[in-house]
């Protein structure tokens, strides 16, 4: 017999002890029935013999079985059950909300105060962890208390392998900023993060931020950790934590289909782009020349990029944003000429692409080929302009596809 089975026994045998004593105490208490002495013993008078009972059910023991009561009947039973449930719920409630403070938040605020102090210049790896991929809302983790610095201290959490950033360049920078006393996200955007758009320049983002930046490399993440004033005048700690993007395509090289336009991209950042030989398209066509490995572009994004619109009669350029002098252009899905709304849709991050349009994907008037190097998607609360474009302003022709990219 298993030990389960043996407390189950037990259980029953005190439930029907329990039972025979209280019809014990009800026969105490009746007046004793007249009985003659001829007269044959009744079924009450006969020995009693106790049969093993049944085996007590989970519900039996937790609604007073086990206490040797009998199991509870009708709106009894519906009673203690709601009763139960209440106390299952509201108890555990009660114990982690006092005072108006969830016991979580009063957890996390101990765990704050008990973390480690460490020097106002301690590394930064002592100090934060930073988690997430480049380009996207990085999470933040204190490591250690520590007290405010007396200057901007910068370090280098990720070093890029991108091109070398140099002052008058144009750069993307994705920007996200701290408290260093609870490490919350204080960027003030839905997304956590903004998006600088701008020429690297002391008076265009700043000189710490120019500072920081230049010299790095595309693809770095940087992290600042500077003195800052609080709302009630006391100095803390704000930690911003910088990614220098790729302003070019990234990614994995893939082989053109046949009839594909020509796409050279320069030492410069200047792009080329070659219709020799290619019959104007009939029916968009899309083709990869380097796949990305960042998120898809929806339907709805603002898409952040570098593209080049030739006229297939003439090889004409109508549109241009290439160059690392240059800003990289806007794209807004929703309000794009319709063969890049449909052929853009699903292409990753740090891809390049080429569309072959005929004249009705584009704007009416002549078949075009598109040159486009994805480099990120943007919510528009998130894009931030800090500084013009170099570049001339694009023709009217095409000015739906790149209005935003000369906005300051």
């Amino acid at each position: 017999m298993t030990r389960r089975r043996r407390r189950e026994l037990e259980r029953a045998r005190e439930a029907a002890l329990g039972r025979e004593q209280q019809v014990e105490r009800d026969q105490q208490a009746a007046p004793e029935p007249q009985v003659r002495a001829d007269a044959a013993p009744s079924v009450a008078q006969a020995p009693a013999v106790v049969a093993e009972p049944p085996a007590v059910t989970g519900a039996q023991r937790a609604i007073g079985a086990t206490l040797g009561r009998p199991r509870p009947r009708g709106r009894a039973a519906v009673a203690l059950a709601v009763l139960a449930v209440l106390a299952v719920v509201l108890i555990p409630l009660g114990l982690a909300y006092r005072g108006g403070t969830l016991a979580g938040d009063a957890a996390a605020g101990a765990a704050q105060s008990s973390l480690p102090t460490v020097r106002s210049d301690a590394p930064v790896t002592d100090v934060v962890e930073v988690a997430g991929r480049l380009g996207s809302t990085p999470v933040l983790r204190l490591l250690a208390s520590a007290a405010p610095p007396s200057g901007v201290l910068t370090d280098v959490l990720l070093k890029g392998e991108g091109r070398t950033v140099s002052s008058g360049d144009a750069v993307l920078l994705s920007v996200s900023v701290f408290n260093g006393s609870d490490g919350a996200n204080t960027t003030g955007t839905a997304a956590g993060t903004r998006l600088y758009r701008g020429v690297l320049d002391a008076a265009q983002v700043g000189q710490v931020l120019a500072t920081a930046v230049e010299g790095t490399t595309e693809g770095t993440r940087l992290v600042l950790r500077a003195p800052a004033e609080a709302e009630d005048g006391s100095l803390s700690t704000e930690i911003t934590v910088i990614d220098v993007l790729r302003t070019s395509a990234d990614g994995t090289i893939r082989e053109p289909p046949a009839g594909t336009p020509l796409a050279v991209l320069s030492p410069e950042g200047m792009m080329s782009v070659s219709l020799d030989g290619i019959t104007a398209p009939t029916r968009p066509r899309a083709a990869v020349l380097i796949e990305g490995d960042g998120p898809q572009v929806s339907s709805t994004d603002t898409v952040v990029a570098r593209y080049q619109t030739v006229s297939w009669n003439g090889a004409a350029v109508r549109t241009d944003s290439y160059g690392w002098h240059v800003l990289p252009g806007t794209i807004r899905m929703t309000d794009t000429l319709t063969g890049i709304s449909s052929l853009l849709v699903d292409v990753t991050v740090g891809s390049r692409v080429v569309l072959s349009l005929p004249a009705d994907q584009a704007r009416g008037e002549e078949p075009v080929a598109v040159v486009i190097d994805v480099l990120a998607v943007v919510s528009q609360d998130a894009l931030t302009d800090v500084g013009d474009s170099p570049s001339p302003t694009p023709s009217p022709e095409v000015v739906r596809v790149t209005a935003s990219a000369t906005a300051s």
